[in-house]
């Protein structure tokens, strides 16, 4: 969805979302519903028991929206015991311009898109925004 032209007329609009929760999970163009729902199509052509067809709706449904709670996970005993939402994912929705990827993968960091939500790194993205704004590769 981060291609340059899905993203402007497709997947903007999901980002239009910038304090998330789990409604803005599937707050999505419709044809970012077909795109993402359409894998279960797959079962066409490879067979699968109606079951594991409901489990794979299920799959991207409910991980859509914990990915977007608004929180880092459910702690108990001052130990997260459930991962939900990350943080990481909710700087994406802030500032758009950072955080394309997952932690488990330092492409962000790689290419100067990371931000922790530290003043540091709102300062870096404001002044990457700034240098795609004006032209500047």
């Amino acid at each position: 969805m981060h291609i340059p032209f899905f993203c402007k007329h497709v997947h903007a609009l999901h980002h239009r979302n910038i304090n998330v929760g789990p409604w803005s999970s599937i707050a999505v163009h419709p044809v970012e519903h077909l795109i993402l729902l359409g894998w279960v199509l797959i079962h066409f052509v490879v067979a699968a028991h109606p079951v594991h067809i409901l489990f794979h709706l299920q799959y991207y449904a409910l991980t859509a929206a914990t990915t977007h709670t608004g929180f880092e996970g459910m702690v108990v005993k001052d130990k997260n015991r459930l991962k939900l939402g990350t943080f990481h994912h909710q700087m994406r929705h802030r500032y758009f311009e950072c955080n394309y990827g997952s932690l488990e993968l330092p492409w962000d960091k790689w290419f100067g898109s990371f931000h922790d939500g530290t003043p540091e790194s709102d300062a870096k993205i404001r002044e990457r925004r700034k240098k795609f704004t004006n032209g500047a590769t």
